[in-house]
């Protein structure tokens, strides 16, 4: 039986729209009654997802766990850390150089804030209903005096991103081969630490429950996910799926994030399993 279900949040859990199908509320609470922890596994912060803990009902609860940071920060939902990876100051300063450079929206993610530099009106837009967002005070991120566990280029140019990421393992291998790259929601090149990703992420969670990594499941549509469905003992993909990992997924659910996907996985992985 799978003990633990790890879900991205945009596009997967939520909508499009920034909505949650109602379907999947009850799917968690079904899990959770069958005993599967319910664990988030997202690139945000951990402060973006707390309305959906707290509509989940585990906001707070010190044994339930969230994943955020792409893995970089892995948590209880009281805020207890489990696991904690940041980047160097001189690798976030040299990406941020570089963005700068191009031009390019950037995002610089502290514990309890995010930064953004150059952002965009359509950046904001999507934004807006996902997190809070800080101008950044500063070029020098040293300055900031704060661990730093993730950065990332926005453009609405996704083929664009892709160049990008090709020019900087070309101009810059010594800096990319000590980062972890990966892309997201066809609009962000994200970059954490070397050997840190959602499935370290949900390794760190299933680790500390005990559990094997054969019983757990995980769910996404991104290449930030990627790691994470090769590493669960179940990969899941909502129909959505990106192009760039659809192939590389063993099943593709036949829910979109604006269904009740979760009840997809629960209704054909899980509940067969239920005595």
């Amino acid at each position: 039986m799978y003990r633990i279900v790890a879900c991205d949040m945009d596009e997967t859990f939520i909508g499009r729209d920034h909505l949650v199908n109602p379907g999947n509320y009850r799917a968690v609470r079904l899990m959770r009654e069958a005993g599967v922890k319910f664990v988030v596994a997202t690139g945000r912060p951990f402060y973006s997802v707390l309305g959906t803990l707290a509509a989940l009902g585990t906001r707070d609860a010190p044994d339930e766990y969230t994943i955020t940071f792409n893995g970089g920060y892995v948590c209880a939902n009281d805020g207890t850390p489990l696991a904690s990876h940041t980047l160097t100051v001189a690798q976030a300063q040299d990406l941020y150089d570089f963005g700068s450079e191009l031009g390019l929206c950037q995002h610089i993610y502290l514990l309890d804030r995010t930064l953004v530099a150059n952002i965009t009106d359509y950046e904001k837009s999507y934004l807006n209903g996902r997190m809070e967002v800080e101008d950044l005070p500063a070029e020098d991120l040293a300055a900031l005096d704060e661990p730093i566990y993730k950065l990332l280029y926005h453009s609405d140019d996704f083929a664009y991103l892709h160049d990008v990421k090709d020019r900087m393992d070309a101009e810059l291998p010594d800096l990319m081969a000590g980062l972890e790259v990966s892309f997201s929601a066809e609009r962000y090149l994200e970059f954490n630490p070397k050997g840190v990703d959602k499935g370290t992420g949900l390794a760190d969670v299933a680790n500390y429950l005990g559990v094997p990594m054969a019983e757990t499941i995980g769910v996404g549509d991104s290449a930030n996910d990627l790691a994470m469905l090769l590493d669960a003992g179940l990969g899941l993909a909502v129909a959505n799926v990106s192009e760039t990992i659809r192939d590389r997924v063993s099943t593709v659910l036949k829910s979109e994030c604006e269904d009740a996907a979760l009840m997809e996985v629960y209704e054909r992985f899980i509940a067969p399993d239920i005595a």
